[in-house]
């Protein structure tokens, strides 16, 4: 499994992000580079623990088994799976 903590792996995600510029199109999905900038640091905050959401009735019904199903194997997110209506960001564009 990849981790972060592993220096390629983490040398690799920053060479990525390094080549994020105003022009990047997306490889999936529909969000331009500041939506998804701004999605993925609305969502880091709410995984640290920074921002805190109510949770929905079906997500405290099986969260935890959808968590498990995500996290069982090294492969990435599948395309399309719904987001925390919080972290939608629905501005056009931003400073990056």
């Amino acid at each position: 499994m990849k981790t972060i903590f592993d220096k390629e792996t983490r040398d690799g995600l920053i060479t990525r992000i390094n080549a994020v510029n105003e022009n990047s199109q997306p490889q999936w999905g529909k969000m331009n580079v500041y939506q998804m900038l701004k999605h993925c640091t609305l969502s880091d905050e709410m995984y640290l623990g920074i921002t805190h959401y109510k949770r929905a009735f079906i997500g405290r019904l099986f969260g935890k088994v959808a968590l498990k199903s995500m996290l069982k194997d090294d492969s990435p997110l599948a395309k399309n799976n719904p987001t925390v209506p919080q972290c939608k960001v629905t501005e056009e564009s931003g400073d990056i």
